[in-house]
């Protein structure tokens, strides 16, 4: 599944890059998700059921974080660290992941192609990405 950017992310994803020129160091929240969610443009926060199995946090992405962008298969892409969760007790199914702004507006999301389910013990890794290409 290709990764989706919301209507509101498209905006401000925008804004920042090109009229507040990252003038503001914010930092986005990266979410893991548990219902069968395919997203996209109308996303919102309540679009998406957070992960809840045990050992789960949500994960900050500084803009530091990211690495300088490249071109890969024709498009700009960037990417951040693997984050990993190691799953507790009790498990959950995850669809994908959802990056928000500190307010809550869904910046952009992608469904894996293949469902994961947690139990006890398991480990998620996951490297965000983001890439930009043009429409032409």
């Amino acid at each position: 599944m290709a990764l989706v950017t919301s209507n509101l992310g498209e905006l401000e994803l925008l804004d920042k890059m090109l009229k507040d020129a990252l003038s503001s160091d914010e930092d986005y929240i990266l979410k893991l998700y548990s219902n069968d969610y395919t997203p996209d443009q109308a996303a919102v926060n309540a679009s998406f059921t957070e992960a809840n199995f045990t050992n789960y946090a949500a994960a900050t992405l500084t803009r530091a974080g990211w690495s300088s962008a490249a071109t890969v298969s024709n498009k700009a892409e960037s990417s951040y660290a693997t984050q990993s969760w190691t799953c507790g007790a009790t498990g959950n199914t995850l669809y994908g992941y959802y990056v928000e702004n500190p307010s809550g507006t869904v910046l952009w999301a992608e469904k894996f192609a293949v469902s994961r389910t947690l139990a006890d013990g398991d480990i998620l890794n996951l490297t965000p990405k983001f890439s930009l290409n043009s429409e032409n």
